[in-house]
């Protein structure tokens, strides 16, 4: 009887250290922790493993290096740092950031079942975000995905000048934050089935700038056979922001905020050599100054990270590499769609219906966004004054809001839905495509504020909300429930078939989604009832078509 207090320490001591699970992997050891889904599911969380050297030094702006072996147990139990953010101050970046995080619904010591696995890429273009389990917008919540019986993996890469920075040819190439992307997958390949998980079931998702890098991935032949399927949401290599054409000038421009020389200065190696021994976070504010000197009109100081470069390409981008040992793109992301050159997995990819809405906020106050980019005014007084008259023209109220019906669409249109239908077109020549749009609007979207009388409301990031565990979806309403557990059902069942509608499933009312082809464009309605529907905004996307087909000089690199 007096051993009963001894004892029962010793079951709770031994509750305490089941917390957490080590696993052996072919470079060393991690420790991983439990963790319960908002269902209630166990699961155990592996949180920021290194899969590459800390790109520091000679390696800045570099293809990464895997990590080396390690003696010691990596501590994957809480999460570590973040990539560099422009224009966002955020506590924990650091370069050493490129790291893995593994969410698994099973002991991998004790189940032998090898599960699918879904490998997330996060957005926030090119420029901010985050691979982490907690934080801002683009969080990487897994639960909905363990709900399902699936490992998820989510990655850090390298962003704005760390991962996007480009003189145009082999000295710095570009493309590392995508190279980052593809040496994570590698990882994955390496070590998934320690945690329980099927290497040759990967699937990649991500929204956005996530959206148009599994796009890149799928252009790249350094990526062939390192996943099996993706989904591509809001976000393609044919989007026009996903893409850069003036690489070196942004290169050189931004360097000259360091150092004036590189005003004028244009000698590949000098500038990185100067730029591998600079402060990281010098290069960060640096380009934090750029973004605001290319995008702010002087007489009122407006700093826009969106509006002033959908059309353009966002300022640190995806590029087109010359031809070196080691690219990871040499031919334009059109015409390497149209002419079958890419890797030959089915895709899911599809926008929300109004994706333009997050444009709207920053015309009232800054009518020189409304010049199109054509008119090539570089004054920008001029250009202010231009926008004034636009603005007058269309909404002599002054406030747009009211009738910015035709510029929700046009952005809409023209950032979003023109280039990911085409790409749909043009890869379903190929493979099997699933498209969608997305058009619940609900509160678990997040868009409660930014509507307009007359338009839909579902704006760009919304069904993010719906597949990541991001906010507790027991505490919305009933019909928001619905839409996320059927979206996931999709969603997860595409990554255990390669079809999203395997068999009828009354939670998903029972449809069976067709796929793209080009004789019969059908597509996926996602709203309050899954709908199955035939060419999405065939009138608008018929005058593109036409637009390019008389105006356009090929070859094409965005759409």
């Amino acid at each position: 009887m007096n051993n009963m207090p001894a004892l029962g320490f010793l079951i709770l001591l031994a509750g305490a250290f089941a917390q957490e699970l080590t696993v052996t992997l072919p470079d060393g050891a991690v420790k991983g922790v439990q963790r319960v889904t908002t269902a209630g599911h166990p699961y155990y969380a592996f949180f920021s493993i290194r899969y590459a050297k800390p790109p520091v030094g000679a390696l800045r702006f570099q293809t990464p290096v895997p990590v080396d072996p390690w003696n010691v147990v990596y501590d994957a139990t809480f999460e570590k740092n973040v990539c560099y953010q422009v224009s966002f101050d955020v506590k924990e970046e650091n370069e050493d950031c490129l790291t893995v995080s593994v969410y698994t619904p099973i002991n991998p010591l004790t189940t032998k079942n090898k599960l699918p696995v879904m490998v997330y890429i996060h957005g926030g273009g090119f420029v901010v975000g985050s691979g982490r389990y907690t934080g801002n917008l683009h969080g990487a919540s897994p639960g909905y995905i363990i709900d399902n019986q699936l490992i998820m993996v989510s990655i850090n890469y390298r962003l704005g000048p760390f991962g996007f920075l480009s003189t145009g040819d082999k000295v710095i190439p570009g493309n590392a934050g995508l190279k980052d992307q593809t040496l994570a997958l590698k990882w994955v390949q390496k070590n998934i089935a320690f945690f329980g998980g099927d290497p040759d079931k990967v699937t990649l998702f991500g929204q956005s700038a996530g959206g148009a890098s599994i796009g890149y991935l799928i252009l790249s032949p350094s990526a062939a056979r390192l996943f099996r399927a993706a989904i591509l949401e809001s976000g393609t290599p044919l989007c026009p922001w996903a893409y850069q054409r003036n690489q070196t000038e942004i290169t050189y421009k931004t360097a000259s905020f360091i150092d004036q020389r590189f005003n004028h200065q244009r000698d590949a190696q000098e500038l990185l050599t100067f730029l591998q021994k600079v402060d990281a976070k010098t290069i960060d504010n640096a380009s934090n100054r750029y973004t605001v000197w290319a995008t702010t009109p002087a007489e009122t100081g407006h700093n826009s990270i969106i509006n002033g470069q959908l059309e353009q390409g966002f300022f640190f981008a995806p590029v087109v590499e010359v031809e070196h040992d080691g690219a990871f793109l040499t031919q334009k992301p059109y015409e390497a769609l149209a002419r079958g050159n890419f890797n030959k997995v089915p895709i899911i990819i599809g926008a929300c219906s109004e994706e333009g809405l997050m444009s709207l906020s920053l015309y009232d106050s800054n009518p020189s966004f409304l010049v199109p980019q054509g008119m090539h005014i570089t004054n920008s007084s001029t250009k202010s004054y231009a926008g004034s008259l636009i603005k007058a023209q269309y909404s002599p109220n002054s406030e747009m809001k009211n009738n910015i019906l035709s510029g929700i669409q046009y952005y809409t249109d023209q950032n979003f839905v023109k280039s990911l239908i085409k790409h749909a077109e043009l890869q379903s020549q190929h493979t099997d495509v699933y498209f969608y749009v997305f058009s619940y609007s609900g509160p678990l979207g997040g868009n409660v504020h930014n509507k307009y009388p007359g338009s839909g409301n579902v704006t760009h990031v919304e069904e993010a909300n719906y597949i990541l565990d991001r906010l507790n979806v027991k505490l919305f309403p009933p019909a928001d429930q619905l839409v996320h557990q059927r979206i996931v059902k999709l969603w997860t069942n595409f990554a255990i078939h390669k079809n999203p509608t395997p068999t009828q499933d009354p939670l998903l009312q029972n449809i069976m989604w067709p796929k793209v082809s080009q004789a019969n464009f059908q597509y996926l309605d996602i709203g309050a009832n899954l709908q199955i529907l035939k060419d999405p905004k065939k009138e608008k996307y018929n005058f593109w078509k036409t637009l390019y087909e008389m105006f356009g000089e090929r070859p094409f690199d965005t759409y």
